[in-house]
């Protein structure tokens, strides 16, 4: 399933065929005035059905055998929220990236790792997996958050909170994050107002359910709409 939050209608158009190309579900959001990753993850897992659910962004490449890996140690470990080490790409690895996106062979995942810099000494909370339940029984991320910061912290200290344990996978599962400008288009950096406003959201907020019930549509959502229930 893929999310197409606010592109251009011809951005939309390419997106959609991609989806259709590789048998992928393609959900549009319109009216998407401000860039809200919460609400846009929100979308799928509300429509979520499949048993468990990986949460991940766009410019995310997975090791060959990370999803094998990873539904392996959920059945092992029912209660666990399954994550893993993320290892940044430098700059200079955008043309390889870009070519290997057209190549029909697989991307050589191992090969980029070498030239990669891990982040956090465990694992990222944004790459997770849990039961699809889950993630709709707290009815997702928050929806307060938008353009930058704090969602993923904010989800993975609900589901902790729910009982849940973060699990990093001890295998040599891996993910690596594709370079990009920081905040392009967004905000102007960790200073910036809206940056310091989920901050401190987090920081006073620790209820277990957020949104209104009637989270994660696909239609506009006002701010007067997602007082919560």
């Amino acid at each position: 399933m893929v999310v197409d939050y606010g592109s251009s209608p011809e951005q939309r158009a390419g997106t959609r065929e991609i989806c259709q190309r590789h048998g992928a579900e393609h959900v549009a959001v319109d009216g998407a005035s401000v860039w809200s990753r919460s609400r846009c993850m929100n979308v799928g897992l509300r429509l979520g059905r499949t048993k468990y659910l990986l949460a991940s962004d766009a410019d995310i490449v997975f090791s060959p055998g990370y999803l094998a890996d990873a539904c392996e140690r959920m059945r092992a470990e029912p209660l666990a929220v399954v994550c893993s080490q993320m290892f940044d790409l430098p700059e200079d690895s955008v043309d390889t990236v870009s070519r290997a996106a057209t190549s029909t062979e697989p991307p050589r995942a191992e090969e980029w790792k070498d030239r990669s810099a891990p982040r956090y000494e465990w694992f990222h909370p944004s790459i997770c997996m849990t039961y699809t339940s889950c993630f709709q029984l707290i009815r997702g991320y928050d929806e307060f958050y938008e353009l930058w910061g704090g969602e993923d912290d904010d989800l993975m200290r609900r589901f902790e909170d729910l009982g849940l344990l973060p699990t990093a996978l001890d295998t040599d599962s891996f993910f690596l994050h594709q370079w990009h400008p920081k905040f392009s288009g967004l905000v102007t950096g960790r200073d910036s107002e809206p940056v310091q406003r989920n901050e401190a959201y987090f920081r006073s907020h620790r209820s277990l359910v957020r949104n209104h019930a009637d989270w994660g549509r696909a239609a506009a959502i006002s701010r007067a709409e997602r007082r919560y229930a």
